[in-house]
């Protein structure tokens, strides 16, 4: 991105902006931090002096547009529509161009766009993990056999295992149905086919139980999201490209399960493609695009649901609320399931801190702003928290494991999943 187009993209969006400081009222870190810098606001002012080059570009300018949720509040909020979202991922961009992202972060984004060799070093990572990482005193993740520099770890930190048997291994790249309604084909990002492929499993097995056949393409990368909200742009593009090209195909629908892979293909890609035939393309496909809650609210076949008596409450992910305005859909779902207890927290739309690699980065701030998530969801008296971000998930058990919580962690496709089988097997029991 050349420095005058940078400025004038910039321009079109800090001319709008007010200076009314609403931005101070939504943004999970200022309320944390307390400094101005960290607002919307401040970020614009900080965009205005390098326009008008009394501000450089500078390593620590960068730090301060890093420190940033993209949690897409402020741009909710705002009264004159700025787009702060996009204003601060093309600082970013501008700040890497100029100051250059650290090594391991380049060394790592760049191995992204190598899938089979991204792919073995998970699978050995599967296998060597144990050798640094133990299993927590409650057993819901992974704790660092010794202080980790970096990531929390040195805060002995949850994280889930990465799984032994991905998505892949355990999901065939095609499962049919007699007489299909129609054809899906499945995105299931990273987190679900290495971290979480219980729950990758889960959405193909909701598919197939509304009778739609399910494709999961073998040549599928990264979203790029953590390259492109990091400044990385030519490789999100990339990766972009490369998914635009193997979701390619005759489906009827674009199925997600991470919130910031749905926001990435439905919205975001939108942003980073230049070329006119690729981005052609992305317009296409982003109509498909629907997160698994939306297919069931909108596809699913509600008598299909079986009793679950449980009581739980849901956290919206902020890319899925605001990036993909999911949020009535989960809970039109979890209405039609017949016993289940829905609580609903105060500010459930509020960010966790999870943010991506941002809670990695800043750790103590994401788990003071999680803090406030926490408190709320266990307010409502719920036994599980359900959410579709597996970020989110992660963020969110590590901060219930720190508080000693008994609350657990469920992602959305699960809970759908447990309530069609339990409406096969009553249906089988004759109840």
């Amino acid at each position: 991105m050349s420095e005058q187009r940078g400025h004038e993209e910039w321009k079109q969006q800090l001319v709008k902006c007010i200076r009314c400081g609403t931005c101070r009222s939504v943004c999970p870190v200022f309320k944390e931090e307390n400094n101005e810098n960290t607002t919307a606001r401040g970020k614009v002012q900080l965009l205005e002096g390098v326009m008008e080059g009394t501000i450089k570009l500078t390593p620590t300018l960068q730090e301060r547009f890093n420190k940033c949720l993209l949690c897409k509040a402020c741009v909710k909020g705002c009264p004159s529509g700025v787009r702060t979202d996009t204003l601060f991922l093309s600082a970013r961009q501008a700040n890497a161009c100029e100051n250059s992202l650290p090594l391991v972060k380049r060394l790592a984004f760049k191995g992204l766009t190598f899938r089979k060799l991204f792919d073995t070093g998970l699978r050995i990572g599967s296998v060597m993990q144990h050798v640094v990482m133990k299993k927590s005193a409650d057993g819901r993740g992974n704790q660092a056999r010794f202080n980790i520099p970096g990531s929390g770890l040195d805060l002995r930190r949850i994280i889930p295992p990465v799984a032994a048997n991905t998505l892949r291994d355990i999901v065939p790249k095609k499962t049919t149905v007699a007489n299909p309604i129609g054809r899906a084909v499945f995105f299931p990002g990273c987190m679900l086919n290495y971290i979480y492929p219980e729950a990758g499993k889960a959405v193909v097995n909701i598919l197939n139980k509304n009778n739609w056949d399910v494709t999961i393409p073998d040549d599928l990368v990264c979203c790029g999201t953590p390259a492109f909200t990091s400044g990385d742009q030519a490789t999100g593009r990339e990766l972009a490209t490369a998914n635009l090209k193997s979701l390619s195909g005759d489906y009827d629908v674009v199925i997600t399960a991470c919130a910031s892979c749905g926001a990435a293909l439905k919205h975001e890609y939108g942003e980073i493609l230049q070329d006119e035939h690729i981005h052609h393309n992305w317009e296409e496909l982003s109509t498909k695009v629907l997160d698994i809650s939306e297919f069931v609210s909108k596809y699913g076949n509600p008598a299909l649901l079986g009793s679950l008596p449980l009581k739980i409450t849901y956290h919206d992910a902020c890319h899925l609320v605001r990036g993909m305005n999911v949020s009535k859909q989960p809970r039109q779902v979890f209405a039609d399931v017949p016993e289940l207890d829905f609580r609903n927290m105060k500010d459930a739309d509020v960010c966790c801190g999870a943010g991506g690699t941002f809670s990695m980065a800043y750790y103590d701030l994401s788990r003071r702003i999680n803090d406030h998530k926490l408190t709320n969801a266990e307010a409502t008296g719920a036994d599980y928290l359900v959410t579709g971000c597996s970020a989110c998930r992660m963020h969110i058990t590590d901060g219930l494991s720190q508080r000693k919580s008994n609350m657990k962690v469920m992602h959305t496709a699960e809970l759908i999943d447990l309530a069609y089988q339990n409406g096969t097997q009553q249906k089988k029991g004759g109840k």
